[in-house]
């Protein structure tokens, strides 16, 4: 997407500069702009999320994900549980280093 957005504002940049005058590129460049902001603005109408790069990546990513899962009968409840597990253990560990690196008695860990 960004690179369609790269790619849209160097044609009309060597448009402007090279091929038309700006009379002629005015119009062009209102619509490039129009189109672009009805676009977001029926991306927010159907995701009730504003186009912000980030959340249409995760958006798109848990879309993939889900597709793919589904596919190949690919249990998502666990993997998420299996997940959720993961942190918990990584939070524990964190945790216990730092107690260590403070040299605290084990009754006395936060």
């Amino acid at each position: 997407m960004t690179c369609v957005c790269v790619c849209v504002c160097v044609c009309v940049c060597v448009c402007v500069r090279y091929v038309f005058a700006w009379d002629v590129m005015e119009p062009v460049t209102y619509f490039i702009t129009y189109a672009t902001s009805m676009i977001f603005f029926a991306y927010y109408v159907l995701t009730k999320q504003d186009f912000i790069y980030p959340d249409v990546r995760d958006r798109q990513f848990l879309n993939f994900f889900h597709q793919r899962a589904s596919h190949q009968k690919f249990d998502v409840r666990k993997y998420n549980q299996l997940k959720d597990e993961l942190a918990e253990v990584e939070c524990d560990l964190r945790r216990l280093r730092s107690a260590i690196q403070l040299r605290l008695p084990v009754n006395q860990m936060p």
